[in-house]
């Protein structure tokens, strides 16, 4: 058996009485008291997570920029020094191999990549790279703190000892904390304000117990993975695993704005392909209009008008076979007597399946249980009435817009 990898701040966790599970290898913590009350109370003040998992991959070298902007779908030339994108790395098909974060350091860019692909990005990096490049693994030696919620910049400032009105949403500074040495961006995965902070693994405990002593003070809690699940599905953000995946393009997974087609990027064709002739499928947010749960790979069903075999009369549907039976009581022919689910202009309304569940959880936010998911085309407009199948049941649900919940920025 092989055993779990655990982060710098691993006591820490079970000193604060987390329940620890194992996380694509990792031992983290799922949630310190209940994962609804930690996305609950994040969202009214400000958490602290250690997500010491991710990847961090340094590029660097003559031609960076140019080597790094073939392999990503969004376009580098829209960030300077000092600030980060949302991007994708994309396999010749158009499936998203991964998502990440892409840090423009200046001569060097850092990527953030998801804990499961680490090793497979940095494998596939090096296949493209010449001499002149260089691709350093710096996840082992680098930890990464998510501080998060709307008060989460009161702590920061108290940490810093400055103001931070120019520090705005989606850039990064590069600071000297008690000399040690941090980078920290204005960014999360929890659809709030909040800071990512990226420093030495030595260095995580001190950063971590700072953070608490001044955070005490607006009511600073400690969230799990499970809280940053709830948190990131209110968001409408995907996970990888589970809304995308290689198999996935960026068009169905409501992507496309990462994509940037006014450069070459590996996968490029085939978005292109998928942008002209259109998607059969497509990632939407649902909000469950009875009381039931959504699991990932539950599936997804709609309604639909099915023209009947013969004439409805009654309620029950006439035999197509008229030819009467070798007995009849009182010369009738028996008639199957189970009545369609619903009846419409002539039409059988039947229960059709149209996709499935990749990710859903009850929303201590909204008090609503939420999901999303693929369903086709068709039926991935707003307000579209939809049903899971929980177990053998049909709950019903709509498809509504993201994110779930506005940020309180």
């Amino acid at each position: 058996m092989i055993a779990l990898k655990t982060t710098p701040l691993n006591l820490r966790h079970t000193q604060a009485g987390a329940r620890l599970v194992d996380f694509f290898g990792w031992r983290l913590p799922l949630e310190y008291e209940s994962g609804l009350k930690e996305a609950k109370e994040l969202r009214c003040s400000c958490g602290l997570s250690d997500v010491s998992h991710m990847g961090e991959i340094k590029i660097k070298g003559k031609g960076t920029f140019e080597f790094l902007q073939k392999l990503v779908s969004n376009d580098l030339r829209l960030i300077r020094k000092g600030q980060l994108q949302y991007n994708l790395f994309l396999n010749q098909d158009g499936g998203i191999k991964d998502d990440l974060m892409v840090y423009n350091l200046g001569e060097e860019y850092l990527c953030v990549v998801n804990a499961s692909n680490i090793d497979n990005v940095y494998a596939w990096l090096k296949e493209f790279k010449n001499d002149e490049i260089e691709i350093i693994n710096e996840s082992q030696s680098t930890s990464l703190l998510a501080l998060q919620g709307p008060k989460s910049y009161l702590v920061m400032e108290s940490i810093l000892g400055k103001k931070l009105d120019d520090f705005k949403y989606m850039h990064f500074i590069q600071e000297n904390v008690e000399l040690k040495p941090a980078l920290i961006s204005r960014s999360g995965y929890t659809g709030e304000d909040g800071f990512e902070i990226y420093i030495e693994s030595k260095d995580a405990c001190f950063f971590w117990d700072l953070i608490m002593n001044k955070g005490a003070d607006y009511g600073l809690k400690l969230c799990g993975l499970a809280a940053r699940d709830i948190l990131r599905i209110e968001a409408g953000y995907p996970l990888y695993g589970h809304e995308i995946d290689e198999t996935t393009n960026p068009i169905e997974a409501s992507l496309g704005w990462a994509v940037k087609l006014n450069k070459d990027f590996i996968g490029k064709e085939e978005i292109v392909k998928a942008k002209k002739n259109g998607v059969e499928k497509k990632r939407i947010g649902f909000l469950m209009q009875e009381k039931g749960l959504p699991r990932k790979d539950y599936d997804i069903y709609a309604e639909v008008g099915k023209t009947p075999p013969s004439k409805v009369s009654g309620g029950s549907l006439r035999p197509v076979d008229k030819t009467p039976p070798s007995k009849v009581s009182g010369g009738s022919i028996p008639v199957d007597k189970t009545p369609p689910s619903k009846v419409s202009g002539g039409s059988i309304l039947v229960d059709k399946k149209i996709g499935r569940v990749t990710s859903g959880t009850y929303s201590p936010n909204l008090n609503e249980f939420i999901g999303m998911g693929y369903v086709s085309i068709d039926f991935s407009k707003p307000d579209t009435p939809i049903k899971v199948k929980i177990r053998d049941k049909f709950y019903q649900a709509k498809v509504v817009n993201f994110p779930f919940v506005e940020a309180k920025k």
